[in-house]
């Protein structure tokens, strides 16, 4: 396991930031019809995209939508997973919050619910009629927030 480097995404990025929003979508979101590499970047537009790199491989990344310090989307690359990658890349995007994180969770993404209780959400609100059914969860972690703006 090699370090993780968390930082801003950048346009030298991007082939690979949607390759692996491809990939995964395609694997593990059913209810998504025909997903392209152009979704990565509708997707996530307008939001800052951190970037974890471990040697010259993208681990995962993280978007966020600053004014309602929301993750929208966080995927670690399947070689990456169990090696911290989603946890570093949620401390540093707390770096970047102005008020404790929210995100949205599929109800049946059973290994992410599990991740995400062990860092410090919790379920603070459920939706059984969106498509798919999802948790809104929110950081408990307060104390690890910065109130300097970046």
């Amino acid at each position: 396991m090699s370090t993780i480097q968390i930082r801003p995404a950048t346009p030298a990025d991007q082939a690979a930031l949607a390759q692996l929003y491809l990939v995964d979508r395609q694997q593990d979101f059913p209810w998504v019809t025909n997903p392209t590499l152009e979704d990565f970047d509708t997707d996530s537009q307008g939001e800052l995209v951190l970037v974890a790199w471990q040697g010259d491989q993208l681990a995962g990344f993280a978007s966020f939508y600053r004014p309602a310090n929301f993750v929208h989307l966080l995927f670690v690359a399947p070689t990456a997973r169990q090696q911290g990658v989603g946890l570093a890349l949620l401390t540093e995007l707390r770096q970047y919050a102005t008020a404790p994180l929210t995100l949205k969770c599929v109800m049946d993404n059973e290994a992410a619910l599990r991740f995400y209780a062990k860092v410090g959400f919790q379920i603070v609100a459920a939706n059984r009629d969106a498509l798919p059914a999802n948790y809104t969860l929110k950081d408990t972690q307060v104390h690890q927030y910065v109130q300097v703006n970046r």
